[in-house]
């Protein structure tokens, strides 16, 4: 058994897993229950987040994936997907030590 493809998942998990960690994250933000969070919901008028839950939100992405968030990225955000696809996108870049 080998255990390259098992060190690749870890690094670029499946969006699946990824979409159901950032629901968790986000249902801590919101009024809206986890299982009724869905990938087309917008963030500011589905779940009725201001501009502090997202700059909370980013910081708890950072934390829990082990990512750094710019700005430009939490500026880009209108849907749950949006977040899903963005970590992914971070995820797949090549990490710096030390910074």
């Amino acid at each position: 058994m080998s255990m390259e493809n098992d060190s690749s998942c870890a690094v670029l998990p499946a969006r699946e897993r990824v979409l159901k960690e950032v629901i968790q994250i986000v249902a801590e933000f919101s009024a809206v229950a986890m299982d009724e969070i869905r990938e087309h919901h917008t963030i500011f008028n589905d779940l009725n987040w201001d501009s502090l839950d997202v700059v909370e939100c980013a910081m708890e992405l950072e934390e829990h994936f082990g990512i750094s968030v710019p700005d430009e990225v939490t500026e880009r955000i209108v849907t749950v997907g949006d977040i899903v696809d963005g970590v992914l996108v971070l995820l797949a870049q090549p990490r710096v030590e030390g910074s």
